[in-house]
């Protein structure tokens, strides 16, 4: 004979929750969620699943990171978001098992336009071609192109500038697993950085 308790589900699902959180692995959780997901997820994303804190999360994607760092796929991080994917030296033999043909190397033109806005941040067409000291718009249309850089929003200023950032496919093919992993630079690009309206997204 059936009881109440058989009829209806544990009312405390967070009880649940937690119970498989310690039998598990917060780090083992996080890297399913990674696994299953389709977009780069943030720590706060992450936390909202799981129910545990920034600290707690990023703590368990510093030991994903360790655990992947010499295997095929890696742990990307790019502005604060994560992802799995496959390890940057593989891609010729990913390319090769996909039959996708080997990429043409970006021109001088576009390799500068990137590294202005990686070491930037992000920056205008105008603030590119500022520092660049000529036309853009074949590098830049290249690079969007290749999802290398990606529309962040609009300026709320006149004509409301694009302003474009850098995407963790970028990351990904130049092998790094993080902005921080770029090199210093002796000169500073558009160092000059001038007062900039609100960022419309």
């Amino acid at each position: 004979m059936a009881t109440d308790s058989d009829a209806c589900p544990d009312p405390d699902q967070d009880a649940v929750a937690d119970r498989l959180q310690g039998d598990f692995g917060l780090a083992r959780t996080i890297e399913g969620l990674l696994f299953v997901a389709d977009r780069a997820l943030s720590a706060v994303e992450i936390g909202g699943v799981t129910g545990a804190s920034e600290v707690e999360v990023r703590e368990a994607l510093s030991e994903l990171i360790e655990h992947y760092r010499t295997r095929g796929i890696i742990l990307l991080e790019h502005r604060n978001a994560f992802r799995l994917v496959s390890a940057p030296d593989l891609a010729d033999h990913c390319r090769r098992l996909l039959g996708l043909d080997q990429r043409r190397q970006p021109s001088r033109a576009a390799l500068e336009t990137l590294g202005i806005v990686a070491y930037r941040g992000q920056a205008t067409r105008a603030e590119i071609e500022r520092v660049r000291g000529v036309d853009s718009d074949s590098a830049l249309a290249s690079l969007l192109a290749r999802n290398l850089l990606r529309e962040a929003g609009r300026l709320d200023a006149p004509g409301r500038p694009a302003v474009f950032t850098t995407t963790d496919t970028f990351l990904a093919y130049f092998g790094l697993t993080s902005l921080d992993e770029l090199p210093e630079l002796d000169l500073q690009l558009g160092s000059e950085e001038p007062e900039r309206p609100s960022l419309d997204v």
